[in-house]
Protein backbone atom coordinates (compact mmCIF):
# COMPACT_ATOMS: atom_id res chain seq x y z
CA UNK A 1 0.00 0.00 0.00
CA UNK A 2 1.12 3.86 -0.71
CA UNK A 3 0.30 6.79 0.78
CA UNK A 4 1.38 10.16 -0.89
CA UNK A 5 3.89 12.16 1.17
CA UNK A 6 3.16 15.72 1.50
CA UNK A 7 5.79 18.21 1.09
CA UNK A 8 6.71 21.42 3.43
CA UNK A 9 8.59 24.41 1.93
CA UNK A 10 10.23 27.00 4.72
CA UNK A 11 8.63 30.25 3.75
CA UNK A 12 12.55 31.75 4.76
CA UNK A 13 14.96 29.37 3.19
CA UNK A 14 12.64 27.80 0.06
CA UNK A 15 14.08 24.42 1.24
CA UNK A 16 11.74 21.71 2.13
CA UNK A 17 11.58 21.26 5.77
CA UNK A 18 11.92 17.44 7.55
CA UNK A 19 10.17 15.33 10.13
CA UNK A 20 11.40 16.93 13.69
CA UNK A 21 13.32 20.05 12.04
CA UNK A 22 10.34 22.73 11.73
CA UNK A 23 6.25 23.69 11.65
CA UNK A 24 3.43 25.54 10.31
CA UNK A 25 2.66 28.44 12.77
CA UNK A 26 0.40 31.20 12.57
CA UNK A 27 1.00 34.78 14.82
CA UNK A 28 -1.63 34.74 17.85
CA UNK A 29 -1.17 38.43 18.15
CA UNK A 30 -2.38 38.87 14.69
CA UNK A 31 -5.48 37.24 15.04
CA UNK A 32 -6.20 39.41 17.84
CA UNK A 33 -6.04 42.17 15.90
CA UNK A 34 -8.44 40.78 13.40
CA UNK A 35 -11.15 40.27 15.68
CA UNK A 36 -10.08 43.74 17.89
CA UNK A 37 -11.14 45.63 14.27
CA UNK A 38 -14.34 43.59 13.56
CA UNK A 39 -16.88 46.19 12.29
CA UNK A 40 -19.99 46.79 14.38
CA UNK A 41 -22.47 44.78 13.39
CA UNK A 42 -24.76 47.16 14.34
CA UNK A 43 -23.23 50.02 12.16
CA UNK A 44 -25.62 50.79 8.63
CA UNK A 45 -22.32 52.14 6.87
CA UNK A 46 -18.64 51.31 6.87
CA UNK A 47 -16.42 54.12 6.14
CA UNK A 48 -13.58 53.70 3.41
CA UNK A 49 -11.13 54.26 6.13
CA UNK A 50 -12.24 52.01 8.24
CA UNK A 51 -11.83 49.22 5.08
CA UNK A 52 -8.62 50.41 4.36
CA UNK A 53 -7.46 50.16 7.78
CA UNK A 54 -8.84 46.79 8.57
CA UNK A 55 -5.78 43.88 9.57
CA UNK A 56 -4.88 41.72 6.99
CA UNK A 57 -5.91 37.53 7.58
CA UNK A 58 -3.16 36.14 9.43
CA UNK A 59 -1.17 33.91 7.33
CA UNK A 60 0.10 30.03 8.53
CA UNK A 61 3.68 30.12 7.93
CA UNK A 62 6.56 27.35 7.23
CA UNK A 63 9.87 27.81 8.68
CA UNK A 64 13.04 25.28 9.73
CA UNK A 65 13.26 25.41 13.47
CA UNK A 66 16.72 27.25 12.26
CA UNK A 67 15.27 29.99 10.40
CA UNK A 68 12.23 30.44 12.79
CA UNK A 69 12.16 34.48 13.82
CA UNK A 70 12.04 34.05 18.01
CA UNK A 71 7.97 35.30 19.03
CA UNK A 72 8.91 34.42 22.61
CA UNK A 73 6.02 31.80 22.20
CA UNK A 74 3.47 34.01 20.70
CA UNK A 75 2.26 31.83 18.27
CA UNK A 76 0.44 28.56 17.99
CA UNK A 77 3.44 26.03 16.37
CA UNK A 78 2.46 22.44 14.28
CA UNK A 79 5.38 20.00 13.78
CA UNK A 80 5.63 19.23 10.31
CA UNK A 81 5.38 15.74 11.14
CA UNK A 82 1.72 16.35 11.75
CA UNK A 83 0.59 16.96 8.50
CA UNK A 84 3.55 15.19 6.42
CA UNK A 85 0.47 13.00 5.27
CA UNK A 86 -2.71 13.54 3.87
CA UNK A 87 -4.94 11.36 7.22
CA UNK A 88 -2.10 13.39 9.32
CA UNK A 89 -2.95 16.90 7.42
CA UNK A 90 -7.34 16.18 7.50
CA UNK A 91 -6.46 15.11 11.56
CA UNK A 92 -4.67 18.29 12.31
CA UNK A 93 -7.45 20.12 10.58
CA UNK A 94 -9.93 18.59 12.85
CA UNK A 95 -8.04 19.25 15.81
CA UNK A 96 -7.82 23.31 14.25
CA UNK A 97 -11.70 23.37 14.02
CA UNK A 98 -11.87 23.55 17.68
CA UNK A 99 -10.20 26.62 17.63
CA UNK A 100 -12.25 29.77 17.36
CA UNK A 101 -10.08 31.82 15.79
CA UNK A 102 -8.93 29.57 12.97
CA UNK A 103 -11.58 31.10 10.68
CA UNK A 104 -10.23 34.37 10.94
CA UNK A 105 -6.47 32.72 9.11
CA UNK A 106 -5.42 31.16 5.91
CA UNK A 107 -5.77 27.63 7.10
CA UNK A 108 -8.43 26.67 4.25
CA UNK A 109 -5.54 28.65 1.28
CA UNK A 110 -2.95 26.40 2.92
CA UNK A 111 -5.44 23.51 2.45
CA UNK A 112 -6.11 24.23 -1.03
CA UNK A 113 -2.83 24.93 -2.05
CA UNK A 114 -1.95 21.19 -0.86
CA UNK A 115 -4.66 19.69 -2.84
CA UNK A 116 -3.89 21.32 -6.09
CA UNK A 117 -0.22 20.45 -5.81
CA UNK A 118 0.89 23.92 -6.32
CA UNK A 119 0.82 25.01 -2.42
CA UNK A 120 3.79 26.96 -1.51
CA UNK A 121 3.68 26.44 2.03
CA UNK A 122 2.16 22.09 1.89
CA UNK A 123 2.27 20.97 -1.71
CA UNK A 124 2.04 17.22 -3.06
CA UNK A 125 5.07 15.37 -3.69
CA UNK A 126 5.90 11.97 -4.07
CA UNK A 127 4.30 8.43 -3.46
CA UNK A 128 6.06 6.14 -0.30
CA UNK A 129 5.26 2.76 1.37
CA UNK A 130 3.27 3.65 3.95
CA UNK A 131 4.33 1.77 7.43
Amino acid sequence: MTEEKLEVICDACRRPIEDGDGFLYVELAKVRDLWSAQPDPDAQVLSIESLMGRPVRPTWQARHTACAPDDGGASYDVPVAQVRTWPGLAATTARLMGKSWLQHTDWDALLEGAASAGGSRVSRTSLREAS
